[in-house]
């Protein structure tokens, strides 16, 4: 069964763990850069486990059966527009609509709370491809681009019938 569970029932150090699983591969592709991701993914997990209040309340991990197999975290504070955050799936559970849930566990909560769209940008670069996929297939539209320092980012947007 799957469960999004909120970041406070686990352990600092979660949060990372599985990013850094996530995206092992894409770092083969940017070896120069490997360890100031790991620091920026080190520091996202510190400031959720040291802001349980404010970010752990918009950090998941998604379970299958208590086994953690990926996270997504969101972003509020544009009200009434959402910003998706981190969308990561383990390797060994992609391909199995876990990701999908994910996006739609988010787009329920933003619905919930009376958004009128939510944004959300992944990588132009052919590792992100599975993610682009899920977001038009959840109804996101790619709105545009822009330039990043390592690739370049394509931008999505979701506009929510209540």
């Amino acid at each position: 069964m799957i469960e999004f569970k909120n970041i406070k029932l686990f352990e600092p150090g979660i949060f990372q763990t599985i990013v850094k699983s996530c995206y092992n591969d894409f770092l083969k592709s940017f070896p120069d850069e490997k360890e100031n991701f790991y620091n920026q993914w080190e520091q996202e997990d510190k400031d959720v486990f040291e802001n349980l209040d404010t970010i752990g309340q918009c950090t998941f991990i998604t379970c299958i059966d208590d086994t953690p197999v990926g996270c997504w975290s969101y972003d509020p504070r544009q009200h009434p527009i959402g910003i998706i955050g981190q969308n990561c799936i383990l390797p060994q559970y992609q391909n199995k609509g876990y990701g999908e849930r994910q996006i739609q566990a988010i787009i329920e909560i933003f619905k919930k709370q009376n958004y009128k769209e939510i944004k959300v940008s992944t990588g132009d670069n052919e590792f992100f491809l599975p993610a682009q996929r899920i977001y038009e297939k959840c109804g996101f539209v790619k709105i545009g681009f822009s330039k990043g320092e390592l690739f370049d980012l394509i931008e999505f947007k979701k506009r929510l019938q209540h």
